[in-house]
């Protein structure tokens, strides 16, 4: 995702993050052209993260109204699911090494089982 955005021009966006002004008023037309183009490319950059993943990210993020909150939903979304494979990865080699060949059992049945 990082790639993606930022061959889009896009990941200052997400990284920096991007509030509405409340209030506008007095703003000179540069100011006003900036901040419609900053609001574009936070929109253009919250429809990528959209189109990128898949069913289930995107009823994580569907309520987010800026790139960087999509951002950080999916941040603690995914970080979570590494640590759940981890300890699921360390349970499993556990298990292997604790594993011995019974005397009853035949040596393809030893295979078999790790």
């Amino acid at each position: 995702m990082k790639a993606l955005l930022g061959s889009q021009d896009a990941w200052e966006v997400v990284e920096e993050g991007f509030e509405e002004p409340t209030d506008t008023t007095g703003y000179t037309a540069t100011q006003t052209k900036a901040l419609k183009e900053m609001r574009s490319k936070d929109k253009a950059t919250l429809y990528m993260l959209f189109r990128a993943i898949d069913e289930s990210g995107f009823e994580k993020i569907a309520s987010a109204t800026t790139s960087k909150e999509a951002w950080d939903i999916l941040k603690k979304v995914f970080k979570g699911a590494d640590l759940i494979k981890q300890v699921r990865l360390q349970t499993l080699r556990g298990e292997l090494e604790s594993m011995k060949m019974m005397e009853s059992e035949s040596v393809s049945d030893y295979i078999m089982q790790v």
